[in-house]
């Protein structure tokens, strides 16, 4: 936002607060816009005055010019506004009326407080005349002037008691309220006044009496008389009287009020001088000052310019500066000693820090205040004032405020203000900026890049984040720690420190990718980059020590970058105090182990690796062991498989057994461990363990684990399809078996041999399924089987036949494959075997046909096929997916001719086997299906032989003889009658009855005969009226009727429909 932009919000705010009726609160936005861009705030003023409405303005500006009220406090945009002054408002209402009798004596009052006299005495000269309302102030002042320079003391005195005498109550009023400080000094010179009159022999005149009476009115108390003016005190000297009569006046009095104002912070900055010179202490000094700068600061700056001189002024701020400093030392202290890490304890101590800021902001040089205010922000920070902080940095970042140099840590400071209140964009912003700014202030820096790190974390980028707190840690660690401990919102710091923990044990097992280079020359090759990330990990892990005293996770850390920086015996030291802490964990003792390795000690590594398995925590061992390099990883990894075989080949059998199978399984996991990638043989033998111990699905986990790798390794196919045959799991089981069997079938049939036989028996019926199945998918796309899908269906079956030469699906299965290439010779040699048995199987039989019909035998081939044809209709379809569309229709027509011979002799069993052959044969040819559909009925299995009629129907439903179509319904309601279905064979016969009425009538006569035919309809009409179905009941009667005119029943019923059916539809 502009400053324009804002002068124009804060000035719509002050107009708002005018229409409400307040005008101080009206007026401190006005004053707060004045001090943003001047000329805005007056025009919007004036245009207030022009209307009538800033009359309240004014008045308020000129009260505030002479102290009779406070300007209020004010917040905008979330932030208190803390630069509104009497002094600007004495400017802002000089602009606005530049003769204003309040801006003038204002003005002159900074001119006095300057020592600029001579200044002050011209121009309350020149303009005593133009203001003759305030006349006795300008006269007044031009008094306190001539009194203060010194060279018209007397002069001066003589015009206030010339101003008492002609106005008593205004010239006291004015004393008392605008020349406050400097009341002690005209007091003493009054009374030195009074005294050289009377030896002068003038103390009857008027002049004398007036003067007395001036005195008596401006210490009616006698509070600065000689005796027990705590300024004449502290000028004499008697410092501890002083202090006594400070604290004497600044109490109450009975009637419970005390000073106020100007008077107040006298009283406090001459009591804080008395402090100061009887070195007691700092803060009873900064408390004082700190509260008369806040009463009025330019009260307490006038009188602390007054009563010390310039050389103790300085040694103020010096014990100031010393008072800062010590205490937020041991502010840091305090947060480096806090046992949470969630914990914002010993904020207190900061109380006197930012007290002793304030002061020093007020007392210092110009040059020194913007240090000063960043470092009270960041005091207000840390103490958990956000707000007061994030104004006073928008106070000290005004473009005309800080040098460059500055800016970095205020915007630092800013960003986590930012941070705190949920401002996460403005927090970024600040952040990048002083990064992108770097030197020449690191501390600034330092901040940004924690705070900068932390909202990476926020966001999830840990690993960008994890990288800025490392840049920041090797700048200035001290400075790290503290913002991760103090800085960082409380409920924020739990995250951070595991996000960097993880992101440090990361860097370290970070691979270099090919070709990276570093931006400095000594990062030019993989292993100075490694060197490089471990350097930046040990000191990141010093601050996550820090940060957690009683986590081993950060000592770990930098144990494991000591490693890989090829310090091992700071490494080794670091571990041995860890030990110390923690005897049996295990990630220190396989750390230890393979350092003992790398040194040497074969003895002591093979001890602490004992012990690691003793305690069975091998599962966190996996990023202990990625940190290490690979020939050390080497070395433990032969060293555990060496042990973990020894230990299996003298295990005894029984329990005693398993409790070695276990010990080995812990060797052989901290071997996997520690050979990563390349652990196919220790995961192959441990799996073999869990499975030993009944654990499959844990042994499943390891066989995955080593097909992931090496998805070709048969050991563990074979091994991983046992185990899915021991959960149940045949398919997979069968799976795993054929990928072995393509790859290795040498090595597969013993595995399946020493299965028993129930589980042998699911592998081989599964294999010759899977094989089947692909060849029938094959066979459907009219794909040509290429050679590797030969191959492969060849390797299982003779895999089958070597597993078990007695079943004949090995043999079919090469029979089949070789058939469907062409092999017909090799197909039937493969099948001799199964002809050779005493009853060979109707499977092998109808292989047989299958080589017959190729050699042209159709009839022999008719009689082998047909014995599969009512016991596998599923293998016969496929065998007949194997000839030529000739030589099925062939097979067909030989099957239909045999059928019908049969069922003419009156065996319609045996005919049954050639009629199914002909229909699936033939794809389902309607004559085929009829002819089944007799055999079957003839066989009295009504509900196939109805199947095959719908079949029938169905397909032909577009066919254009309609003598057959209404044959066959008529055998529809026949079969239909013959379950019990007369519903259904009496709309069947009404089809037919439609379709030829003549030929259907006819032949229903002759079967099932008239009167069961029309007993059928009947029925059927009489149900239909019943549930008023008139249509119906209608086409029944009028079905029955064709057959048997003369009906009497049906004619009864006709007429009974046409009776009840009155509702106004047409039935015929």
């Amino acid at each position: 936002m502009s400053a324009q932009e804002l002068v124009a919000s804060l000035c719509r705010e002050g107009d708002q607060h005018l229409a409400l009726g307040e005008p101080p609160l009206a007026t401190a936005f006005y004053l707060a816009a004045f001090s943003c861009h001047a000329p805005s705030a007056v025009r919007s003023v004036r245009a207030a005055l022009a209307e009538a409405r800033g009359a309240p303005v004014l008045t308020t500006l000129e009260a505030w010019c002479r102290g009779d009220s406070q300007i209020p406090a004010i917040h905008w945009d979330g932030m208190a506004v803390v630069s509104l002054t009497g002094t600007l408002a004495a400017a802002f209402l000089a602009t606005l009326c530049p003769d204003h009798p309040a801006a003038v004596l204002h003005s002159l009052a900074g001119l006095l407080a300057r020592g600029r006299h001579p200044d002050v005495v011209q121009r309350c000269s020149a303009l005593l005349d133009a203001h003759s309302q305030q006349g006795l102030e300008l006269w007044l002042t031009r008094a306190l002037a001539w009194v203060l320079s010194g060279t018209q003391v007397d002069a001066g005195l003589a015009h206030y008691v010339q101003a008492f005498a002609s106005s008593a109550e205004r010239t006291v009023a004015f004393v008392r309220t605008h020349q406050q400080p400097y009341l002690p000094m005209l007091v003493g010179a009054l009374r030195e006044y009074i005294s050289r009159s009377q030896q002068a022999g003038d103390s009857s005149s008027q002049q004398g009496t007036e003067s007395r009476r001036l005195l008596t009115a401006l210490d009616p108390e006698g509070t600065w008389s000689e005796g027990l003016s705590p300024e004449a005190l502290l000028h004499s000297g008697r410092y501890e009287d002083c202090r006594t009569a400070c604290s004497r006046a600044l109490e109450s009095d009975p009637t419970g009020s005390r000073p106020q104002g100007e008077r107040l912070a006298a009283l406090l900055v001459t009591r804080a001088a008395a402090a100061f010179f009887l070195d007691s202490g700092a803060q009873d000094l900064l408390r004082d000052l700190h509260q008369a700068f806040r009463e009025s600061p330019s009260g307490a700056r006038r009188q602390f310019e007054a009563v010390l001189s310039a050389g103790d002024r300085e040694r103020v701020r010096v014990q100031a500066q010393e008072a800062a400093d010590v205490g937020f030392a041991h502010f840091q202290e305090a947060v480096r000693s806090r046992p949470e890490l969630r914990e914002d304890s010993g904020r207190e101590l900061l109380a006197p820090v930012t007290r002793a800021l304030r002061v020093l902001l007020r007392v210092a040089a110009p040059w020194a205040r913007p240090a000063l205010g960043a470092r009270l922000a960041e005091c207000l920070l840390l103490a958990g004032d956000v707000v007061g902080a994030r104004a006073l940095c928008e106070r000290l970042l005004r473009p005309s405020r800080p040098r460059d140099g500055a800016r970095a840590p205020l915007l630092a400071l800013r960003g986590f203000c930012a941070l705190h209140v949920g401002d996460t964009r403005r927090a970024r912003e600040d952040f990048q900026a002083v990064v992108e700014q770097g030197p020449p202030h690191p501390g600034g820096c330092v901040r940004a890049l924690c705070g900068r790190g932390l909202l990476r974390v926020l966001d999830g980028s840990a690993f960008l984040g994890a990288l800025d707190y490392v840049t920041a840690c090797r700048l200035r660690p001290d400075d790290a720690l503290l913002v991760a401990k103090a800085y960082v919102p409380w409920n924020q710091r739990g995250l951070l420190l595991t996000v960097l923990r993880e992101e440090g044990r990361r860097m370290l097992q970070r691979k270099p990718a090919p070709g990276r280079r570093g931006k400095a020359a000594e990062m030019d090759s993989p292993a100075a980059a490694q060197e490089g990330d471990a350097q930046g990990v040990y000191q990141l892990a010093a601050l996550l020590m820090e940060l957690d005293t009683e986590d081993e996770a950060p000592r770990l850390l930098a144990a494991d970058a000591l490693y890989r920086l090829g310090r091992l015996e700071e490494a080794h030291k670091a571990l041995l105090v860890a030990l110390s802490l923690r005897p049996q964990a295990a990630p220190v003792l396989v750390r230890l182990a393979l350092l003992q390795l790398r040194r040497g000690f074969c003895y002591d590594a093979n001890q602490l690796v004992k012990k690691v398995v003793q305690s069975g925590d091998t599962a966190c061992l996996q990023p202990t062991l990625d940190v290490f390099r690979r020939e050390d990883r080497e070395v433990l990894r032969g060293l555990c498989h060496a042990r973990a075989l020894a230990i299996l080949r003298a295990a005894p059998s029984g329990p005693e057994g398993e409790a070695h199978t276990r010990e080995a399984i812990a060797y052989l996991s901290l071997a996997i461990f520690a050979a990563g990638s390349q652990a196919s043989e220790a995961l192959l033998t441990r799996a073999r363990c869990y499975a030993l111990l009944g654990q499959r699905k844990t042994a499943m986990f390891d066989f995955n684990s080593v097909l992931r790798a090496e998805p070709g390794n048969v050991p563990a196919l074979c091994g991983r399809a046992l185990l899915h045959l021991a959960l149940g799991q045949q398919k997979e089981a069968v799976d795993d078996v054929l990928a072995a069997l393509k790859l290795d079938p040498q090595a597969v049939v013993p595995e399946v041999r020493s299965l028993k036989p129930a589980a042998q028996a699911l592998v081989t019926q599964g294999l010759s399924a899977r094989c089947r199945a692909l060849l029938s998918q094959l066979l459907d796309t009219r794909m040509a089987l290429s050679d590797g899908d030969v191959q492969g269906l060849l390797a299982v079956g003779e895999a089958l036949v070597h597993i078990d030469a007695g079943q004949p699906s090995g043999h079919m299965l090469l029979a089949d494959v070789l058939a469907a290439t062409g092999s017909y010779e090799e197909a039937g040699a493969r099948l001799q075997p199964l002809l050779h048995l005493t009853s060979p199987s109707e499977a092998a039989q109808a292989r047989r046909g299958l080589l017959r019909l190729k050699k042209g035998e159709v009839g022999a081939a008719t009689r082998d096929l047909q014995g599969l044809a009512e016991t596998d209709a599923g293998d016969l379809g496929f065998l007949l997916r194997l000839l030529e569309a000739s030589e099925r229709q062939r097979l067909a027509q030989t099957a239909a001719q045999e059928a019908s011979t049969l069922l003419n002799s009156g065996q319609p069993c045996q005919a049954l086997g050639y009629c199914s052959l002909a229909v699936l044969a033939s794809d389902g040819r309607a004559c085929h299906l009829r002819l089944r559909a007799t055999c079957l009925a003839e066989l009295q299995e009504f509900g196939r032989a109805l199947g095959d009629l719908d079949c029938v129907l169905r397909d032909g439903a577009g066919d254009c003889d309609l003598q057959m179509r209404a044959e066959d319904l008529c055998s529809r309601g026949r079969l239909l009658l013959s379950l019990g279905d007369e519903a259904g064979a009496a709309e069947a016969f009404a089809q037919a009855l439609k379709l030829a009425p003549t030929l259907v009538q006819s032949n229903l006569r002759e079967r099932p005969g008239r009167a069961p035919t029309t007993h059928v309809f009947l029925c059927h009409g009489q149900r239909c009226l019943e549930e008023q179905r008139y249509p119906e009941a209608w086409t029944a009667v009028e079905s029955g009727l064709l057959v048997d005119p003369e009906h009497g029943g049906l004619k009864k019923l006709k007429a009974r429909i046409r009776r009840e059916a009155t509702s106004g539809c047409r039935l015929h």
